[in-house]
């Protein structure tokens, strides 16, 4: 999301409309390091996805899964539920990979709130997802709604997430280039490509007195 609000005014005016932002990517955290204002660590969606699952399960939270491929939705609810007994699946759904006419949209919102879930997960990739949770946070009435990548894929099975130790040293978006496909290898060169030079002209201002 860094990458794409760097070039699409768009973007970066959801993010900064969003009442929670969290720091994802390894190259914000850096960033955010050198001006002066660290944050304590970055929170992928797929890990604020395991841990408010089972955070909620004390407190009777409802989840909604959203998006991902056919099938997806439903492997990641019957995981959670087995990891996290007593987590309620308030629903589950995947909708068309396409535009949605407005009678289809608002069904899905009609059905969202009907579920009354208290988190709706939104998987439909990125920056579709944020795009859509911003078109839709004034109509849906659920307390909270996340959009959250690949973290559908990952806790289903469906892709393989990194393993704890590459997250760690920073090296998710290399394990995803080599494991994600063709479309995520060029994806990922494009989106690290124009975060490096970010950094390095953002570098040379700060250095420089700019």
């Amino acid at each position: 999301m860094f990458a794409a609000a760097l070039k699409a005014p768009r973007i970066a005016e959801v993010l900064a409309g969003s009442d929670w932002v969290f720091a994802d990517g390894v190259s914000v955290r850096m960033i955010a390091k050198r001006r002066g204002t660290p944050f304590p660590e970055r929170m992928a969606g797929p890990t604020f996805l395991m841990k408010a699952c089972e955070y909620g399960v004390r407190h009777g939270w409802r989840h909604f899964f959203y998006g991902g491929a056919a099938g997806v939705a439903e492997r990641l609810a019957e995981r959670v539920t087995t990891r996290f007994p007593g987590l309620q699946v308030a629903g589950v759904f995947c909708p068309p990979f396409r535009a949605l006419s407005t009678e289809e949209d608002e069904a899905i919102c009609d059905m969202l709130e009907r579920a009354e879930p208290t988190i709706l997960w939104v998987a439909l990739g990125s920056p579709r997802q944020e795009l859509w949770v911003d078109e839709h946070k004034q109509r849906l009435k659920v307390p909270f709604v996340f959009p959250v990548g690949a973290a559908f894929d990952f806790h289903a099975g469906a892709r393989p997430w990194a393993p704890g130790w590459v997250r760690r040293v920073g090296l998710e978006w290399l394990f995803r280039m080599c494991t994600g496909g063709r479309r995520i290898f060029i994806r990922n060169c494009r989106c690290v490509s124009q975060v490096a030079l970010f950094i390095a002209l953002d570098r040379f201002r700060h250095s420089n007195g700019v």
